[in-house]
């Protein structure tokens, strides 16, 4: 439980911690007189940061920290750059061999037939 004016925790059962007690006991008011409570202040409880929102870093750490990806991503460029290299070298070596002759002919006739029934 917590105290209706100021937010401490309280033990089961009381509205009011003992400070506030003391202090509206110096302020008394006639029985079934409406009493309008101050919006609840919770000095004694901290804030708890939103879990969603992040604190903007100063303009440093946001130099240092896009100067950081810049370098991760430049480096991955440049690996990508190299195995693209490596790659296409024996790409080029198999299609430069006679996996594929230009104008070679497919019919299901042989050449040693065509020789033979001339």
């Amino acid at each position: 439980m917590n105290c209706l004016k100021c937010g401490r925790e309280i033990e089961e059962g009381q509205v009011f911690c003992g400070d506030c007690l003391l202090d509206m006991e110096k302020h008394p008011v006639k029985p079934g007189t409406a009493v309008q409570l101050p919006p609840q202040v919770y000095a004694s409880a901290p804030k708890k940061a939103h879990p969603r929102r992040r604190t903007k870093p100063a303009p440093e750490e946001q130099v240092k920290s896009l100067k950081l990806r810049v370098r991760v991503l430049a480096v991955l460029l440049a690996i990508c750059i190299v195995l693209l290299a490596v790659l296409t070298v024996p790409a080029m070596k198999y299609y430069r061999e006679d996996h594929f002759l230009p104008g070679q002919n497919y019919s299901a006739v042989s050449s040693t037939e065509e020789a033979g029934g001339n």
